[in-house]
């Protein structure tokens, strides 16, 4: 029964009662307010007492694997609600949690899982609570729970081929170990901590203050690897999972993930509008972090960025070069920074973009791989020219 007949045949039913003065068309009519006035109350005291509570399992929160999120309703009036309809307002492509259900008191639980199909910060709510009464004439609603966020990084690709501390690396001229465990300039201290080395103990102060200190010191900008990942918007090509952009931060995310996990420090420079540059010394999630939000927004290429000079004044064994940009401006530069480039290079054209040539051949000191939409970067020692020993 719809509300408009509803309050038609209250209409009808008043003027009959009153020209008839007739005893069931009255009881008839009254039954019909009360009808009305429990119809429009009932689903506001359900409404009111309903609480949702979200909880998500991140997982690990990378590009392509699943989470799980927890849902519990909760309902604390008395009346019954014969139709409770859950709306999860989240967008995200292939998610599905919402319920329609039916509730007496207490609360129901169920679960849904998702995977996450693309980097950067998945919104997950509000949540929408549809209550209807029993007779279908009357709906309420409201927003419940708020926003929470999760930062999925970039997609790694184990990439075997890729390995630090090669036997061939004096071959090239690239500086095998570690920095030492501090260098030499002492910037102040502070109270010591179990995972100080004996070193560190500026035993004069902790005499004086009856307790160990040790000495703080400044990091060098130094780094077994850098990379350089293009991010002027005029370079790339394609569009969503199958851009060069895609493929060049999911590059970056898997090269810096092994380097990284195998011991060696690794810092990034990018082209994007801020000119981001992360030092070796912040570790493997700052460069995650910032791979999960990247963006195309640069407007200079490589060839205007201030990086080969930088790169010339600070200590490292390599750079890594991720670019669409195969033009020769930026690479009569490159070799400026004295020190071995491995190359990642993109066929714009298979991207949908403009053709491209390649502008140099490789050399002792200069690898090259050349990137096309479908590779598979797991198995990209069959498409690579010449040795490549990072």
């Amino acid at each position: 029964m719809s509300r408009a007949l509803l309050v038609a045949a209250l209409v009808v039913l008043a003027v009959l009662a009153y020209l008839t003065g007739l005893r069931p068309a009255f009881i008839l009519a009254y039954m019909l307010v009360l009808l009305f006035g429990i119809a429009w109350g009932w689903p506001r005291l359900v409404v009111r007492g309903l609480s949702i509570r979200r909880s998500i399992d991140a997982g690990s929160a990378v590009v392509g694997t699943e989470f799980e999120e927890t849902f519990e309703l909760r309902k604390r009036s008395w009346l019954p609600a014969p139709w409770i309809e859950v709306q999860d307002l989240t967008r995200l492509d292939g998610y599905r949690s919402s319920r329609i259900l039916s509730m007496a008191r207490g609360r129901v639980t169920w679960r849904a899982r998702g995977i996450y199909p693309r980097r950067g910060w998945m919104t997950f709510g509000p949540t929408r609570l549809v209550v209807r009464e029993p007779f279908g004439i009357f709906v309420r609603e409201r927003r419940a729970g708020g926003r929470h966020q999760v930062l999925v990084h970039p997609r790694v690709v184990p990439m075997p081929w890729l390995s630090l501390g090669s036997d061939e690396q004096s071959a090239t001229g690239w500086r095998p170990g570690r920095p030492a465990d501090y260098p030499p300039e002492t910037s102040g201290v502070r109270d010591y901590q179990p995972s100080d080395t004996h070193g560190r103990i500026h035993w004069g102060l902790s005499l004086r203050h009856q307790r160990l200190m040790s000495r703080t010191f400044e990091q060098a900008e130094s780094s077994d690897l850098w990379i350089v990942l293009d991010l002027c918007h005029r370079a790339h090509a394609g569009q969503g999972a199958e851009s060069t952009l895609e493929y060049a931060v999911t590059l970056a995310a898997s090269i810096s993930a092994q380097v990284t996990r195998s011991g060696h420090g690794v810092g990034l420079l990018a082209t994007d509008n801020r000119g981001s540059i992360i030092e070796p010394r912040q570790g493997e999630r700052p460069i995650m972090d910032f791979l999960a939000v990247a963006d195309a927004d640069g407007t200079r290429d490589l060839a205007e960025a201030d990086i080969w000079r930088r790169l010339g004044t600070w200590e490292r064994q390599a750079v890594i070069v991720i670019t669409p940009d195969c033009g020769q401006g930026w690479l009569r530069l490159a070799p400026a920074s004295r020190c071995p480039l491995l190359l990642f290079l993109f066929d714009a054209e298979s991207f949908g973009g403009s053709p491209s040539p390649l502008a140099l051949s490789p050399t002792p000191s200069l690898e090259i791989f050349w990137i096309r939409r479908g590779d598979d970067l797991s198995r990209f020692r069959d498409r690579r020219a010449g040795a490549l020993h990072v």
